[in-house]
């Protein structure tokens, strides 16, 4: 039997994973255009009807310009949409890279001598597997430029988030849910085999969900897919363990510090090298250059 990276036969892949994300709604297939419309749709909440991909890596005007690469890059009924599935709040600045993402998608397909009035509305939705504002108890959050008062001021640029860790603690009862919050449910269990029959439930109420399912199980049958998903996996694993070692090395520097500074005090209350050693822990070596400096 052949050696296969996929766990076990009828396994799914996981849609949280940003490169199979970009596959489910992406690859050459009708259900695939459908569930993208859909998903669209039950964001934007409003009917697209024309979809459209577009390349997703933007350059800059100038060579060295910071570059952009999105998951989904479309435009959708003369509106322009950048879709990203983002799993972690890098030095928690991802506000500021969905601004910047808005902002690089509304000046590339704004072409000169456009009248103001014909600029395209941008919209940069992302599903996040993180909360992004604990403050907030929506699970899709919807930003647009507004005064301080709250008064709309323009609607160009628009930034959608949807929350997956607080659509994780909305119930299961599909009745209760929107349709994007569906969807949400859709992403978080689509790879769980416990729940295969609910995703199943979902898809009976959900059209686009139902083309997803489809596109998902179509997918997951290709090797490359879980190549790709691993590789994913274990980018995850190697930025954990370099967190993880920083966090290890800026504890011991703290600890040196302190020795260090509670050597320095000691010797200052005349307390010889040999026992300041054996209290910090510090090489004797050590010890007897601080005070040298000291003197």
């Amino acid at each position: 039997m052949a050696q296969t990276l996929r766990p076990y036969p009828g396994a799914l892949l996981n849609p949280c994973v940003d490169p199979i994300f970009k596959i489910l709604f992406t690859t050459e297939s009708s259900e695939a255009h459908q569930a993208l419309t859909c998903f669209l749709s039950d964001i934007l909440q409003k009917p697209v009807t024309d979809v459209v991909l577009q390349p997703n890596e933007l350059s800059g005007e100038a060579v060295g310009d910071k570059q952009a690469e999105f998951d989904i890059n479309c435009k959708i009924d003369g509106k322009i949409a950048n879709v990203e599935m983002q799993g972690s709040n890098s030095q928690a600045d991802y506000g500021k890279r969905a601004e910047y993402h808005a902002a690089h998608v509304l000046n590339h397909y704004t072409p000169k001598g456009l009248k103001w009035q014909d600029i395209p509305q941008v919209f940069q939705i992302s599903v996040l597997n993180f909360v992004f504002d604990s403050e907030e108890k929506n699970c899709v959050n919807y930003y647009c430029l507004r005064n301080e008062d709250g008064r709309v001021i323009s609607r160009t640029l628009n930034v959608i988030f949807m929350e997956l860790p607080k659509i994780a603690k909305l119930p299961d009862d599909i009745a209760s849910l929107t349709p994007a919050e569906m969807w949400g449910k859709f992403f978080l269990y689509a790879s769980d085999a416990e729940k295969q029959d609910y995703i199943s439930e979902l898809a009976k109420h959900n059209r686009g969900i139902a083309m997803a399912f489809t596109v998902l199980k179509n997918v997951s049958q290709d090797e490359l897919n879980w190549y790709h998903e691993t590789r994913y996996w274990m980018h995850v694993s190697d930025e954990l363990s370099m967190k993880e070692a920083a966090r290890q090395e800026g504890l011991a520097e703290g600890r040196q510090k302190k020795a260090v500074e509670d050597a320095i005090e000691l010797l200052k209350e005349n307390v010889s090298p040999e026992i300041i050693a054996k209290c910090v822990k510090l090489p004797i070596e050590q010890i007897q250059e601080l005070a040298k400096q000291l003197s």
